[in-house]
């Protein structure tokens, strides 16, 4: 996953009637939407809603680049899109420009260290580390990370956020602020934005095929009830 770059929905009720259930649906729809999507500005909703990659850029104060935030609407359930995200090692095989991705620790507060290879410009490739930490509230799933060693940035803090957005759907929310190195300041701002794009991308891309798959799955191994027989 290049974060860097050239960079679980609980409820339970009783049945207390029709109006009892429309009442919960209803409440249960707003939640839904209270979160990521609240931070979206109103103009640029429509665009969300067409499944486009919605940019967000926060000034930092004292920092050359600023913190970029990435809205997505993506076509699968939460907990593909989540168990994806965590899946490191096939990250290779479905992200541009990621060479090689490793877990070195798990460690005992439940983080996670992970190493990166990927390809840059100029450079070609370079490796990096992270620390991941998982967390969840109500139906928010948020892996967040911090930067442990990289040769291109003094420090990178983000985030991937997943959380449930109607009928198969969930709403995502890439997060990152990188500060780099010096020397590599000048024209690595856009590569490590469009590199966080090509990402989210291909997050979308793939989360969306495997919850396909698994509908299709699902619909070939469910039995089909046998015509009833009139003597």
């Amino acid at each position: 996953m290049q974060r860097l770059g050239t960079m679980a929905l609980k409820c339970s009720f009783r049945k207390y009637g029709v109006l009892a259930m429309a009442l919960f649906l209803a409440s249960m729809s707003g939640s839904l939407r209270a979160d990521l999507l609240s931070e979206v500005p109103k103009n640029d909703r429509p665009q969300l809603m067409q499944h486009q990659t919605v940019e967000k850029s926060i000034p930092m104060p004292g920092a050359p680049w600023p913190k970029f935030k990435l809205y997505r609407l993506i076509n699968a359930p939460a907990a593909t899109i989540w168990n994806l995200f965590i899946n490191y090692e096939a990250q290779p095989s479905y992200i541009p420009d990621t060479i090689a991705v490793k877990v070195l620790a798990h460690n005992p507060d439940g983080s996670v260290n992970v190493q990166y290879t990927v390809k840059v410009p100029v450079l070609r490739r370079i490796t990096y580390t992270v620390q991941d930490r998982y967390s969840h509230q109500g139906n928010l799933s948020k892996v967040s990370w911090k930067l442990i060693k990289s040769p291109l940035a003094k420090s990178s803090d983000g985030s991937f956020e997943v959380e449930p957005y109607g009928p198969n759907q969930s709403l995502v929310c890439y997060t990152n602020f990188c500060v780099p190195i010096i020397g590599f300041i000048t024209g690595l701002q856009e590569d490590a934005l469009d590199s966080a794009k090509k990402t989210v991308s291909a997050i979308a891309t793939e989360a969306e095929r495997r919850a396909a798959a698994a509908k299709i799955a699902t619909a070939i191994s469910t039995p089909t009830p046998s015509p009833s027989v009139r003597p």
